[in-house]
């Protein structure tokens, strides 16, 4: 059973204190003796996110130390008890720590800085994925009635994480409601080709010490259920976004679930997992990719179709933008040397993970409580999945 530390871990800007960031930041190594007199707390000023609070906190110090931070990036868990509950379903927090504190050193691209981690313990992996086995293996109406009931079945845990980061000053980001210029899409797939080539097969992304979650669904039957107790629900909301088209790939990933989940899932490559436009901030000194929080092992197209599927404008252009895209990519990383992931290979994952991302936004709708400017995250990305999608679903 899990149990909490006993040590204080604020979970909001209400609970955080000047001595508690001092201790945050002495533990880093970044100051000796310094001591934070003051501090304030705002956005960060990038994206919006729906499983967890991101604050910018700004630093006053008594004394002047080289190193000392003037800002630093906290991170908490969600407020909303049916996102978080659903985020940690997935491993939502205890992956981006995870990866900060196993893998973060290792990748050749630069992400922030980890400065302090701390997390109440969870149960043990053992047990988790025996509770997984048992629950998904459950019969399909009992499943339907969990994906039904979701927001309320779910629960969040008790569980505390707070995660501190170096703050990226002046950096430019590209939100969700807008789309990035050709010259940052380019930066980002390049950066991508990067990641995915540096762990290109290794051993590291098998090993369930390292990466303990699986980077679709720890659960796949249970968020099939989810999907049929909500798709009809869903299309009659809004059939102007869940067209024909649009729930023929969608249904395609829900009638294969278990063989495309484990297609998607084997681990050549470590992926970002949520490589959305705004958790990539561009600076003078070069592209950083933030949250990782969906990070893990597996096919390279996860997070290039991903990438893709919201950040082209949809139009009569956009499938064909989309390919040559995948392409530019696919060079990328054929030219840093991988030599065994075929064109051909590549653009059916490619093709598999716009299903997907279907799928994922008939979900997003059906449970999800977020929204950008009133607009929902199911309005803003359903059209532009919608233009990329080809005639029939891939054979695979």
């Amino acid at each position: 059973m899990s149990r909490r530390l006993p040590v204080g871990i604020p979970q909001s800007a209400d609970e955080i204190t000047a001595d508690w960031l001092t201790h945050v930041v002495r533990s880093s190594g970044l100051v000796t003796t310094a001591q934070v007199l003051d501090f304030d707390v705002g956005s960060p000023g990038s994206g919006v996110g729906f499983t967890g609070q991101t604050l910018r906190v700004g630093l006053t110090w008594d004394v002047v130390e080289d190193d000392a931070p003037t800002a630093v990036l906290l991170k908490f868990p969600s407020k909303n008890a049916g996102n978080r509950g659903l985020a940690e379903a997935e491993g939502g927090y205890d992956r981006e720590f995870d990866f900060y504190e196993r893998l973060a050193h290792l990748v050749p691209i630069r992400v922030p800085r980890l400065i302090y981690a701390i997390r109440d313990p969870g149960p043990s992996t053992a047990s988790r994925k025996r509770r997984e086995r048992l629950v998904d293996g459950l019969p399909e109406a009992v499943v339907r009635f969990i994906g039904r009931h979701a927001r309320k079945l779910v629960r969040a845990s008790h569980r505390r994480y707070a995660l501190v980061l170096e703050y990226v000053p002046d950096a430019r980001i590209t939100t969700a409601q807008t789309l990035p210029p050709v010259e940052d899409l380019a930066e980002i797939l390049h950066t991508l080709a990067r990641l995915h080539a540096h762990f290109w097969r290794d051993p590291l992304l098998a090993d369930p010490a390292v990466i303990e979650w699986s980077m679709v669904s720890q659960m796949p039957n249970v968020m099939n259920g989810l999907y049929r107790a909500w798709r009809d629900e869903v299309v009659l909301r809004r059939p102007d976004l869940f067209t024909e088209r649009f729930m023929h790939h969608a249904d395609w990933f829900s009638d294969n679930i278990e063989r495309l989940t484990a297609h998607l899932d084997e681990p050549l490559a470590l992926r970002h997992g949520d490589s959305r436009t705004d958790n990539m901030l561009f600076t003078d000194a070069g592209l950083v990719l933030i949250d990782f929080g969906v990070s893990g092992s597996g096919r390279p197209a996860g997070d290039v179709a991903y990438l893709l599927s919201e950040s082209i404008p949809p139009g009569p252009d956009a499938r064909e933008t989309f390919l040559v895209a995948c392409r530019d990519y696919h060079d990328q990383l054929s030219d840093i040397g991988v030599d065994d992931h075929p064109l051909d290979a590549f653009l059916v994952d490619c093709e598999v993970v716009l299903a997907l991302q279907a799928y994922r936004a008939v979900l997003i709708e059906a449970t999800y409580e977020a929204d950008y400017d009133g607009e929902s995250l199911a309005e803003l990305w359903a059209p532009r999945i919608g233009a990329l999608l080809a005639e029939e679903p891939p054979e695979i």
